[in-house]
């Protein structure tokens, strides 16, 4: 893929394999949580550009926990 002529959504979208094939290639396990981790980075970051945005658990208020169970508002 040439640098500049597609949209950061696109790109994104193709590099996710790739990061995942390096990912099953690795022997390393830090290395494999570190690919992981670049991995959800770049999810999240997709779709946050989506139509339907919603910034998941980080609008959510923790009031406490019953039970062992946490409870989110």
């Amino acid at each position: 893929m040439k640098r500049g002529t597609k949209s950061t959504r696109e790109y994104i979208k193709a590099r996710i394999p790739q990061l995942m094939d390096d990912m099953n290639k690795a022997t390393d396990p830090y290395d494999k949580q570190w690919y992981n981790r670049i991995i959800q980075e770049l999810t999240w970051a997709y779709e946050m550009q989506s139509e339907n945005k919603t910034n998941c658990y980080m609008e959510q208020t923790h009031v406490g926990a019953i039970g062992g169970k946490e409870i989110w508002s």
